[in-house]
């Protein structure tokens, strides 16, 4: 499933590469309808199963603030772009910052996965440095977002297909 995702994903960035005048708002429509849209996904788990787990209240707190943010760049699409690109920085900065974390605890258990994770950090932090270094420009930040999404992609592709071990409990 990560992969047929994957691939559409590296098929709809290369789409908006190709209109980047109207990009820039189908982006942002995009991300906030996705995020609205996984936020009450995970409401609604918390209210029907995780509510009863150790640790569902993470679960909680996690899909209030997607729904949250949803919310919020779901409002934004129509604003100036300076306000847009200000607020997808922010996004990919705790982006980036949950893969470091990621990446090193995963390195401190032992688990092959963290050079993953810590490149995909790497590249949500080059995102970052290069939006905000074009910020004036209104083709540039839609190139990189893209170039980001095919990024994540690629490496999304390349983590589902690497070996990982199985244990059955017997």
């Amino acid at each position: 499933m990560n992969i047929i995702g994957a691939v559409f994903s590296i098929q709809g960035a290369l789409l908006l590469m190709l209109i980047p005048q109207i990009a820039f708002r189908l982006i942002a429509a995009g991300v906030g309808i996705w995020l609205t849209c996984k936020g009450g996904g995970y409401i609604i788990y918390y209210l029907t199963h995780a509510n009863h787990m150790v640790g569902g209240k993470w679960i909680l707190l996690t899909g209030l603030i997607l729904f949250d943010c949803g919310a919020f760049s779901t409002t934004l699409y129509d604003q100036a772009q300076a306000i847009l690109i200000i607020y997808v920085v922010g996004c990919h900065v705790i982006g980036a910052g949950l893969r470091f974390v990621r990446a090193f605890g995963n390195k401190k258990d032992g688990n092959p996965g963290w050079k993953i994770d810590l490149a995909q950090g790497i590249g949500n932090v080059a995102l970052v440095a290069l939006c905000l270094a074009f910020i004036r420009y209104v083709e540039m930040p839609v190139y990189i977002y893209c170039a980001g999404a095919i990024y994540t992609s690629i490496l999304s592709i390349i983590s589902s297909c690497k070996r990982t071990a199985i244990v059955y409990v017997q």
